[in-house]
């Protein structure tokens, strides 16, 4: 019985954002129907308003980060994405994304009884090489039976799936996204790393791949409830996309490369980009497309610190290939370390304050002009030997400040494996301009002495740091503004002058996070429901240049 023991930095171009897909064609699904219930709070006001249901039968539903008990409520630090769009930290295959229903409407399949059966019918019918289901546990781990059902009438039965209960469980396809209690609206934040969404798996036979899926029917089969959100497939597919979409940003735009498919198409790549998730069909025309061998494109003209929608799909003549997304930011750097896996150390009880002696390290340069308005940190670990999943612990440090995470981060499971660890939104670098160093120390608590890599290890090229910027501005910067933006500080508006020559304003915390987007704005806007804080607005004028504007609200 196993028993636990007692005793160069890799600097990545301004804004390089990359995403590696092992599979050609992922590809999430719409559901066009077949949700009976709605599990997730949202918008402004009590949690039982905007939701149907609990997902545990004990009263505890999902949060939107949009949620607020009323609106001077301090915006959340965790909960589900407000766009609905879940990029799957199971590290095969990479890229992996899911699309959640609305929030405002019956968003799962929830089931709350033994032999309780519900069928997901897909908005557009699809074949599929495999499928992976978004699914969970409430009250306990729990069993399914799932039927994939093909436009030709014939059927594929999956039985006896295992679904995890929410808290806790491994291949997590997201995590630390809190909970709230719809009786008496307490929230709760998981300690950072629960509750849990799971990616589970169904290859389906070949015999079937060439099939388009109509449908999944779902079946209980034990366990707690288990609630099913979304499905995405490794699509099939003659005309195979590009893998290994890049994004390299610049203030107001960025550059797109990409990988051909070993068979390349012969009339290039069409590409479509908006501001909202909402995927294109087969049938959207295109904003733009690039000739046969060209893999790359830049765009210009978007807004600083602004997330944006890129689908590329490959054009093979007669056929037209699947959409595939890559999400981006402007104004966003990355970092990436590739000098080998990261050693552990043997602490069978770190802190936050707790050192080791063979940390990894990531430099980023900050340009000119610009700060860390917040930071973002993904890697895997993986076991060696007769170590465990659930003996890892890591803690990223910001060395310029000295400044670490809130809570050591820990692994799940008394197995052998490899776990993801995903946390966004972190604040330990905020302010920080020029050359900014992170650590990532990392622990076991089992085998052997000092550093190696003989039980755990942090996996190379897996640990990314992702900073989004902000314009750094000086005190006296509003004096000199060519938009006079007043009063400063305001308490419910404020007064623009000239406000004719001015055709957008974006209004951003200083954790880069936007929160009001105003469109044609008249001479006095109305920021009554913003919190006490300082914000920048991003004024984009009606010559095109743009215009950064710090504004306390009182």
């Amino acid at each position: 019985m196993k028993k636990t023991l007692l005793v160069t930095a890799v600097f990545a171009a301004f804004g390089l954002v990359a995403t590696k897909t092992t599979a050609q064609n992922l590809q999430s699904i719409s559901i066009q129907s077949g949700f009976n219930a709605d599990v997730v709070a949202n918008g402004i006001g009590p949690s039982a308003t905007s939701t149907t249901n609990d997902v545990d039968g004990v009263s505890y539903a999902f949060i939107s980060r949009d949620f607020q008990l009323t609106a001077g409520s301090a915006a959340l630090t965790y909960g589900l994405p407000i766009n609905g769009l879940i990029t799957s930290a199971v590290p095969s295959p990479a890229g992996l994304s899911y699309q959640l229903a609305s929030y405002s409407g019956n968003n799962a399949l929830r089931l709350q009884n033994t032999n309780d059966s519900g069928t997901l019918v897909f908005s557009n019918p699809i074949a599929a090489v495999n499928l992976y289901m978004l699914a969970m546990g409430g009250s306990g781990a729990c069993t399914v039976n799932a039927t994939v059902n093909f436009a030709d009438a014939t059927s594929e039965t999956f039985t006896g799936l295992a679904i995890a209960d929410w808290y806790g469980g491994a291949n997590f396809a997201i995590q630390g996204i809190g909970r709230i209690n719809i009786t008496n609206d307490v929230l709760e934040n998981g300690g950072g790393t629960n509750p849990r969404l799971y990616q589970i798996p169904l290859a389906i036979n070949v015999a079937n791949q060439s099939k388009l899926i109509q449908s999944v029917t779902v079946t209980k089969t034990g366990g707690g409830i288990p609630n099913v959100f979304a499905f995405s497939a490794d699509a099939f597919t003659s005309c195979p996309g590009p893998t290994n979409i890049t994004f390299t940003s610049s203030n107001d735009g960025g550059t797109f490369n990409w990988t051909a498919p070993a068979s390349a198409p012969s009339l290039g790549y069409q590409y479509y980009i908006s501001n909202t998730a909402t995927p294109p069909t087969a049938s959207t025309t295109p904003t733009g497309s690039v000739a046969a061998g060209v893999t790359s494109v830049t765009l210009s003209g978007l807004n600083m610190g602004s997330t944006y929608y890129f689908w590329l799909r490959s054009n093979c003549d007669s056929v037209l290939g699947f959409w595939q997304l890559k999400v981006f930011t402007t104004g966003q750097m990355e970092a990436t370390y590739t000098l080998g896996d990261i050693n552990t150390e043997y602490n069978l009880t770190p802190t936050v304050t707790s050192l080791t002696n063979c940390p990894g390290s990531l430099t980023l340069a900050i340009p000119a002009g610009f700060q860390i308005a917040s930071t973002d940190v993904s890697y895997t670990m993986t076991t060696a030997s007769n170590g465990w999943m659930s003996e890892q612990r890591s803690l990223l440090v910001c060395t310029n400040t000295n400044t670490t995470e809130a809570a050591i981060s820990s692994g799940v499971g008394a197995t052998t494996g490899t776990y993801a660890y995903n946390r966004t939104g972190l604040t330990i670098a905020n302010g920080l301009s020029g050359n900014v160093t992170f650590n990532l120390r990392a622990w076991r608590t089992y085998g052997g002495v000092d550093c190696n890599a003989d039980f755990n290890r942090v996996d190379n090229n897996t640990w990314k740091i992702t900073v989004t910027l902000t314009p750094t501005l000086s005190t006296n910067e509003v004096a000199v503004q060519r938009i006079k933006v007043f009063p400063i500080p305001f308490t419910d508006s404020i007064q623009l002058d000239n406000a004719q020559d001015v055709s957008s304003i974006l209004v951003s915390d200083m954790t880069g996070k936007l929160v009001r987007t105003i469109q044609q704005p008249e001479p006095q806007i109305n920021l009554s429901e913003l919190n006490s804080g300082l914000y920048i607005l991003t004024l984009t004028l009606q010559d095109g240049s743009i215009q950064h504007t710090k504004a306390l609200k009182q």
